[in-house]
Parts: structure tokens; C-alpha cells; sequence
């Protein structure tokens, strides 16, 4: 899915600046990268927009800057009024072609778990990872399929589709999400046995 935003440069900087651009419904920021930093601002409802559209720290932005033209950037960090939830502030990093990024890359389940349908439940362990990775190698996320996963089922890390010139920054082959016997389940086959045992008897 392409992402694209335009932005203008922004002249000044300081609270008061900030305070002014947001009253005109921008959105204050920089575009870091290439040693220097670049005062910029944003269009707010656009910006929204490509929030909504499911914009993660590892999604790649075309961003039509003022007076230079598309460049790549990802989204590095969005500040948030902690009360109205209202964004401040907008840090770009530039992507450049031959440098390493370093990301963090969500990891996301799809399919309907065979051992979830049996009464079992989908646990978690990581949900994202940290990679460093060249340009041409960027994901936005991770996708393992889990239809096939019974109860007591694993997914490691190794198990991941997971490009050759990345470098995971995580120790191990750690457990990324199992199914596991839910307490409904234990009950259940607990009943059984005792049922069983009482049988025999």
C-alpha cells in the first residue's frame, strides 16, 4: 500500500511556533537524516489519514517534500497530548539508499487456529521485532500463518519468513506465540479422567 503526504517547510522553531502551526491545523515536525534536521509541517487531517490507513514505525512514506520532491521517510516518533490525544509533534527519519535502518517490524497472525477451535488459546509472547535492515529489504510487518497450530503448538522465531539480510536483534530462537490448553479445556479433560477412573472402578 503506498503512503504519501505532502509537506511544507517551516520556518522557526520553539513552542511558539509549534503552538501557532497547530492553531492552523498543521502539524509541526522535522525530517531527520543525512546529518542535518529539517523544521517541516504537515497537513493534520492528512496525517490522520494515513494513521488510520494503519501506519506503523516500519511503513514507508512518500513524502512530497517542499522544494526537493518525494522523498522516503518512516514515521520515527509521534508525540500525543496526553489528555486530548491531539498530535504535537512529527519526527521523520529520511531513508537513504545504502544505509541500514533500524526498525521495529510488528508480527502479526493470520488463520484461525486448529487447537483455538478445539478449545484451546492464542497467547502471545512477541509481537514485534527489532531489526536492522537495508532499505530495499524493508517489511512492514511480519505475517505467520497459524490455521494449522494444535494445542500446545508453537511458532519460533526461526519459523518466520524473515528476509536473509536481516539482522533480528534478539538472542535465541524464542517462542513468538502458542496455543495454549485454556482453563475451560483443563477442566474438561480433567472431568473426562475422573469420569474414566470411576468407570474402571
Amino acid at each position: 500500500m503506498e503512503r504519501k503526504i505532502a509537506a511544507t517547510k517551516r520556518d522557526g522553531r520553539g513552542k511558539n511556533v509549534a503552538r501557532r502551526t497547530r492553531v492552523a491545523g498543521k502539524i509541526p515536525g522535522n525530517l531527520i537524516g543525512s546529518g542535518k534536521s529539517e523544521a517541516l509541517e504537515l497537513d493534520a487531517k492528512d496525517f490522520e489519514k494515513l494513521l488510520q490507513s494503519g501506519l506503523r514505525q516500519s511503513s514507508e512514506i512518500q513524502l512530497d517534500m517542499e522544494g526537493e520532491g518525494v522523498v522516503k521517510v518512516l514515521a520515527k516518533e509521534i508525540q500525543r497530548h496526553p489528555v486530548s490525544g491531539e498530535i504535537l509533534h512529527v519526527d521523520l527519519y529520511r531513508i537513504n539508499p545504502g544505509q541500514t535502518l533500524r526498525v521495529n517490524v510488528p508480527v502479526e497472525t493470520k488463520g484461525f487456529a486448529r487447537g483455538v477451535k478445539a478449545g484451546g488459546a492464542l497467547e502471545h509472547y512477541i509481537r514485534q521485532l527489532r531489526v536492522r535492515t537495508p532499505p530495499e529489504s524493508l517489511k512492514e510487518k511480519i505475517e505467520v500463518d497459524i490455521t494449522n497450530l494444535q494445542v500446545g503448538g508453537q511458532i519460533h522465531l526461526k519459523d518466520l519468513d524473515i528476509p536473509g539480510d536481516w539482522d533480528v536483534m534478539m538472542k535465541g530462537n524464542p517462542i513468538i506465540c502458542k496455543i495454549a490448553q485454556s482453563r475451560m479445556t483443563v477442566m474438561s479433560d480433567k472431568q473426562g479422567g475422573a469420569t474414566e477412573e470411576a468407570a474402571e472402578s
